[in-house]
């Protein structure tokens, strides 16, 4: 009865031209598609090809739905969303276990995952916006103070993914120096989401940093001026760090496992993402039984524990194998 009377919905939608029914029912159909459980359909599969397949043909929808009706703030985090974990597990974390000679199908991935984060991370700013008048013209100006000075934590959804999305996009293009530019950005919304909430999502800030940390010199993380800024990174994440027992003196090898420990605390242990995405540290250090370690953790984490995560569990377990099967890649001496 349900699929029938959706379908009822939207031969309404492209019979009638008054636009408010129009939006009423495209509203009906958007909520239904991105409510409570809906993405489960998506997160919970086994299959990863299979939802590779699927995922774009969804998002277009999304964004069709989003024409007719462009406020509707839970359709616009659905697609901001989306399209990053798109990019992420489809295109860029496929692309990093292809072999050597298969440069040209990495380079190819790499490129669609970069379009994907800038598509992904426009809808994020876009939900900000939305939210909160004048937060993108502040932002942009480098006034980040004005910029988050008001923001509650509905906006946690959209700092995250825009966040993700300058992330995601600086990974697949490292060497390109207008991203460079943009990383103390991507750190900036960050910090302001763990200080609104930094529980989200199961954990999924403390990933965000746990790949910060482990991947990027400090240089790139915070703006040169950033003790003088008006809101400086650094402080407020020393706030942060302080009000959980930790201090920003520590090293950063210490700050990966600070967040990483979050992580697994929110998720109980059941998300194989921060393993996968500290094992970066261990490469640094020269580790190799580190490395291994923390691999192993993300291979034993029971994939139907919960269910909801499924999908990403079983991808980073994926890379989890490949990264151990190709370890001397990443070693001098083993």
């Amino acid at each position: 009865m349900k699929s029938l009377y959706y379908l009822l919905l939207v031969i309404t939608v492209t019979t009638f031209s008054s636009c408010s029914i129009n939006r009423f029912a495209t509203r009906i159909v958007a909520d239904a598609l991105t409510g409570s459980g809906s993405g489960s359909v998506f997160t919970s599969d086994d299959d990863p090809e299979f939802i590779a397949d699927a995922l774009p043909f969804t998002l277009k929808v999304f964004e069709s739905l989003l024409q007719s009706d462009p406020k509707n703030i839970s359709l616009i985090e659905a697609t901001a969303g989306g399209f990053i974990s798109y990019a992420n597990g489809f295109l860029q974390s496929p692309a990093e276990l292809l072999e050597y000679e298969q440069i040209d199908e990495k380079e190819k991935l790499l490129k669609r995952a970069a379009a994907m984060y800038r598509r992904g991370g426009v809808y994020a700013s876009r939900g900000l916006e939305l939210l909160y008048p004048g937060f993108d013209s502040y932002f942009s100006e480098g006034n980040w103070q004005a910029a988050m000075a008001n923001l509650k934590v509905d906006a946690v959804p959209f700092l995250y993914w825009k966040a993700a999305a300058i992330m995601g996009e600086f990974s697949v293009d490292s060497f390109n120096p207008g991203l460079m530019l943009c990383v103390p950005e991507a750190v900036a919304l960050g910090v302001k989401a763990l200080e609104l909430d930094g529980d989200y999502n199961q954990g999924a800030l403390h990933d965000l940093f746990v790949a910060v940390f482990a991947n990027l010199p400090v240089s790139l993380i915070y703006r040169t001026t950033d003790e003088e800024s008006n809101y400086s990174i650094i402080r407020s994440l020393g706030n942060y760090y302080d009000a959980h027992g930790f201090s920003l003196t520590q090293s950063v090898d210490d700050q990966v496992m600070f967040h990483l420990d979050l992580s697994v605390k929110l998720s109980k242990g059941m998300n194989a993402a921060p393993y996968v995405l500290a094992s970066s540290i261990f490469i640094k250090n020269q580790d190799a039984d580190g490395f291994k370690s923390i691999l192993q953790k993300a291979i034993e984490v029971d994939v139907n524990q919960n269910p909801e995560n499924r999908l990403m569990n079983i991808i980073n377990q994926r890379k989890a194998h490949w990264l151990i099967d190709h370890i001397e890649d990443y070693f001098f001496i083993l």
